[in-house]
């Protein structure tokens, strides 16, 4: 019904963050032993550079092990900087990004849209070590920081060239709502959307992080509808911000995947398991365990 997909969260928790050219390597050959087809690819920073320079020897290795990247992810924090400079040198890598994604022959470009300036502790910092945020940051309480021109001059800008750089490639724009981020749940997706105003921009439904903030995924499918363009898949306890193995949490899934096919969803969904070291020794294991639990209930639903 659905072609699923292995997130880079794989790669991330097996190596480490960010992983080397070698490591990103392995990962696909990694998912082709696991059984998928598809795969997702970041490219974090300066290292988005080191993947434009491999683009073929990493092409080479998907075609040899029958891998296809469906979506990538240049990951630029100062997309969203107040230091307009700053914001110019991330779009133009962001173009490089989808050069790079075109040449990938993926369906989608994705951008997230990280932290408010005013954050003390930043949440999934670039610079450091993958960690999840599992307490609230810290924020700054500063007499010049105005929100909504934050918003509409920053965001929304930068977001609307990001979607014009995509349609120019020939790719779908999408953004994943996660916790403590700008665009940080489904309401906030729906307000970014109505400002950017095109069909091209759609949203990532990640199902932990909008577990993590209460969000119950069938209203946030409900919400969004077709706009939908991809699917994160990791189990929840609505409590903290887990990524766990499908069936293990409290998500309802059947009932998710009927909201899904409601709508018409007809996109992949990415198994996006881990993110924390001490998972290491059982990940194989959760990703398999994880598809098959999916692929059972898929085939239930089309019978």
């Amino acid at each position: 019904m659905w072609d699923l997909a292995m997130c880079w969260l794989y790669a991330i928790t097996k190596y480490r963050y960010v992983p080397s050219i070698e490591e990103i390597i392995s990962a696909i050959s990694d998912a082709k032993r696991l059984g998928f087809k598809y795969i997702e690819l970041e490219g974090v920073g300066r290292q988005l550079h080191i993947v434009a320079d491999n683009q073929a020897l990493i092409k080479r290795r998907c075609e040899g092990e029958g891998v296809r990247i469906i979506n990538f992810v240049p990951v630029l924090p100062d997309l969203v900087s107040t230091d307009s400079e700053k914001r110019r040198r991330a779009l133009q890598d962001f173009r490089l990004g989808c050069g790079v994604a075109s040449y990938f022959e993926a369906d989608m470009i994705q951008v997230d849209t990280f932290h408010l300036p005013i954050y003390v502790d930043i949440p999934y910092d670039v610079t450091k070590d993958f960690e999840y945020a599992y307490e609230a940051p810290s924020l700054r309480v500063d007499p010049d920081f105005d929100f909504w021109d934050y918003f509409n001059n920053v965001l929304v800008q930068s977001v609307g060239e990001c979607n014009d750089m995509a349609m120019d490639h020939g790719l779908k724009l999408c953004i994943e709502p996660r916790t403590w981020e700008t665009i940080s749940n489904v309401w906030a997706m729906e307000m970014l959307m109505r400002e950017v105003g095109s069909g091209n921009l759609g949203a990532v439904l990640d199902v932990a992080h909008l577990s993590a903030q209460k969000m119950n995924v069938v209203q946030c499918v409900e919400m969004l509808g077709r706009r939908i363009f991809y699917v994160h898949a990791s189990d929840n306890d609505y409590l903290t911000e887990d990524h766990l193995e499908i069936g293990r949490g409290k998500v309802e899934w059947m009932n998710l995947l009927r909201a899904l096919k409601k709508h018409s969803f007809s996109r992949f969904i990415g198994i996006d398991i881990g993110g924390k070291p001490d998972l290491r020794p059982m990940l194989d294991e959760m990703y398999i365990n994880s598809k098959r639990y999916l692929e059972k209930m898929m085939e239930a639903l089309a019978g």
